[in-house]
Formats: structure tokens, C-alpha cells, sequence
């Protein structure tokens, strides 16, 4: 399978975020869409379009791998397992509460690591900046506990 050059679609995203803005008035974010997602019992507003382009994320992986021959949902949470021996039921439910912790830091900061890395910066935000910053550097010491937590890498 080829897949696009990473500088491309560097180039493809960072470009079609500023333009995205431009041509509707509107910031392309997908915390937002999910936020979109626990109003469902209101009425539909005129915001409903991020729920859509949230959920096309994961549908559009998903058509994009059947289309290529498949995929194994195991192969991401296998390290996990592999290196915290964390298995089955606990595995799933460390995920699960990752992912919430996620969602709950993306809206109270206002957006989550790609909104503030990606739109905030492209449409020039000051406040993203320094978000941007500060998940670098939460994800890099992340990054250091989980080695050393780990015993180094292999």
C-alpha cells in the first residue's frame, strides 16, 4: 500500500485549515464535533455540520481500510499489553479512561492538541501558541515517565 508522503499531507492539511476559514467563517475542530455529539437532544443548530465531520473521521478510516484489504483493531493495544502487561478487559478500560481524560482536557482548553496545533496556529491565535507548547512539553515528559516506567526502549 503507498501512502502520501508525510511533507504532503502536511502541506495539504496546513492549507486547506486557513482556506476552510476563509471560504465559511468557521473553524474546522474536531473536539467540537463531539461536544455536537452530548447535545443531541437539543434541537439541531447551525453547528450540527462538526458532529458530521467528527464522526466522518473514523468512518472514512474505516472505508479506507476495508477498501485496502482490512484492518486488526488488536495492533494498536497490543503494546500496551506488551509493555504494562495489561490485558483484555483492563486493557480496554485504560484506553477508555485515556480517552475520556483526553476529551475532558480538549474542552478545558478550548480545543484539543490538533485544534490548537493545526487551526488555532493556521488562523494565527496567540492562545494556541502557547497550548501548543505545553502539550509538547507534557507530551515529551509523558513520553520520558512512560520509558522509565517501561524499563527503556527495546
Amino acid at each position: 500500500m503507498q501512502t502520501w508522503p508525510f511533507w504532503l499531507a502536511g502541506i495539504a492539511i496546513g492549507g486547506f485549515v486557513p482556506l476552510f476559514a476563509l471560504l465559511s467563517g468557521k473553524a474546522l475542530g474536531v473536539s467540537s464535533g463531539y461536544a455536537e455529539a452530548c447535545s443531541l437532544g437539543k434541537p439541531a443548530g447551525n453547528e450540527r455540520w462538526k458532529l458530521w465531520f467528527a464522526l466522518g473521521l473514523p468512518l472514512g478510516g474505516l472505508a479506507g481500510a476495508l477498501a485496502t484489504g482490512g484492518f486488526d483493531v488488536a495492533a494498536s493495544s497490543s503494546a500496551i499489553a506488551e509493555q504494562f502487561h495489561v490485558h483484555g478487559t483492563a486493557q480496554y478500560l485504560l484506553l477508555a479512561v485515556g480517552g475520556a481524560l483526553v476529551g475532558y482536557g480538549a474542552r478545558m482548553a478550548g480545543g484539543c492538541t490538533s485544534g490548537h496545533s493545526i487551526v488555532g496556529i493556521a488562523l494565527g491565535a496567540k492562545s494556541s501558541v502557547v497550548a501548543t507548547i505545553g502539550f509538547m512539553i507534557g507530551g515529551f515528559a509523558a513520553t520520558w515517565l512512560l520509558i522509565a516506567l517501561a524499563g527503556g526502549v527495546a
